[in-house]
Parts: C-alpha cells; sequence; structure tokens
C-alpha cells in the first residue's frame, strides 16, 4: 500500500513549477490505467491543471495551480476528498504554503518538499545572473521526469 504523500514542487514565481508539473501529469497519463479525470477545466484555469490520474490503482492527484494559496488548499482538499494516495502540487515558497502543507500532515500525509529552484550564472559572487532559459526549461524537465519516475515507481512498488 501507498503511504499518503504529498509531493510539493515549492520555490519563486516565474521559475517554471508549474510547467514541470503539467510535463510531469503528461508523463504520468502515458502510464495511467485510464484516461485522467479532470476536475477542473484547463481552459478555464487558466491552463494549470488539477486532475486525477490512476496508476496500478493508486489514485494520483495533480496541481499544477501554485500562485493562490486559496486555489492550492481546494485542489488538494479536492483530491484528498477524493481519496488521492499521492499528490503532487506547486506552490509558492511562502510561510502560509508552508503552513498549509503541515496541516496536511496531520490528515495523515507525509510532506515531500522539493524544488526546481532557478538556477544562476555566478558572473561573481557578488552578481548572480539567471539563467538563460534554454538552460532553465531543461532543467526544469530533468525535474518532472524524475518526479514522474519516483510516482510511478511508488505506484507499482
Amino acid at each position: 500500500m501507498v503511504e499518503p504523500t504529498i509531493i510539493a514542487n515549492m520555490g519563486d514565481g516565474e521559475t517554471g513549477k508549474s510547467d514541470s508539473i503539467k510535463r510531469a501529469y503528461e508523463k504520468l497519463c502515458k502510464v495511467a490505467d485510464s484516461v485522467p479525470l479532470p476536475l477542473r477545466d484547463p481552459e478555464k484555469f487558466s491552463g494549470d491543471v488539477c486532475a486525477i490520474i490512476t496508476i496500478n490503482e493508486v489514485k494520483v492527484g495533480i496541481v499544477s495551480h501554485g500562485d493562490v494559496i486559496t486555489t492550492i488548499k481546494d485542489c488538494i482538499d479536492e483530491l484528498i476528498r477524493h481519496e488521492c494516495q499521492i499528490i503532487l502540487a506547486s506552490g509558492r515558497n511562502s510561510y502560509k504554503a508552508i503552513c498549509l502543507l503541515k496541516s496536511y500532515y496531520n490528515k495523515g500525509y507525509r510532506i515531500w518538499r522539493t524544488s526546481n529552484a532557478r538556477i544562476y550564472e555566478y558572473i561573481d559572487t557578488n552578481n548572480p545572473r539567471v539563467a538563460p532559459k534554454g538552460i532553465q526549461t531543461r532543467f526544469n524537465e530533468q525535474w518532472a521526469d524524475e518526479i514522474a519516475n519516483l510516482i510511478e515507481s511508488w505506484c507499482y512498488a
């Protein structure tokens, strides 16, 4: 049996958290037992995902909308009501987001906090510069592939 788990991809705005989760979602959909169950219409949800996929009879909830704390809470609560054993969510690095995650620990979920944080090119120690977009995109894609592989392995453990 899978231990109830929330994997939270936390970070600053515009670091690719949501895009990475959407990529992980697409990869997991390819190994799902059936068609995903969207809980929100992506067109009305700014292209973000709130859906359930089932892999080897394990319900996996995905939430890519990570900017508004009330939206994250509403989606996670809905995924818990649908008895998702694994939830992959996006969120900002904020006190409110951390407190929200901790509240799910009290509901029986272990919390894994991760990040596909923005990488920097250090010109010198006092002047970091954001890496070119192509490099950041590949970094985010790697994170998404690794998280999708981890979730898939848990579903077959």
